[in-house]
This record gives structure tokens, sequence and C-alpha cells, in this order.
């Protein structure tokens, strides 16, 4: 792999952290929560947590299995922020 190749990896995953953590904002999704939904043990998360502050990208997960596991949890948190919206929305204005 490119040099540019890892640098559009690289910032491709951490836009997609970046969702995730957007979308888990509302729902008080802490990073211990971040660390068990995507899968990842925590001496594989400390890698994981040093690449978000612009550190060498991990082995651990692999970057492909990271972004499989970072799009299944956002579109998991998206569902249920809907759901939950829609829920809160309903009682309010009953």
């Amino acid at each position: 792999m490119t040099s540019n190749q890892t640098n559009n990896l690289a910032a491709l995953l951490r836009n997609q952290f970046s969702a995730l953590r957007l979308v888990g904002a509302p729902l008080q999704l802490d990073e211990d929560r971040q660390r068990r939904m995507l899968l990842v043990p925590e001496q594989d998360w400390r890698g994981w947590s040093n690449f978000l502050r612009d550190g060498p990208l991990p082995s651990n997960p692999s970057a492909p299995t990271m972004l499989r596991r970072l799009g299944a949890a956002t579109y998991r948190l998206a569902a249920l922020a809907g759901r939950r919206a829609v829920a809160g929305e309903a009682s309010w204005t009953s």
C-alpha cells in the first residue's frame, strides 16, 4: 500500500469514528461503550485511541474489519436514536 493510500485509509477511518461519535453523542456513548460496540479488546483499543489522536494506524483489528464494524455500529446507533426521537415526539405531542 502506498503512503497516499495509507493516508486516505487513515482519513476515512477517522471520519467514520467521528460519525460514530456524532451519532452516539445524544445516546451518551462513552469511549468504553464504543470499544465494546466495535468488539475491540482493551489492549487493542489503546492502539485505536492513539490512532484517533493522530497516531499510527493499528494492525489489530485490521482496517477493513474496523471499517465494517464502524459502519454497522453507526447504523445501529442511528436507528436507535431515530426510534427514541420518534417515541419522544409521540409522547410529547399527545
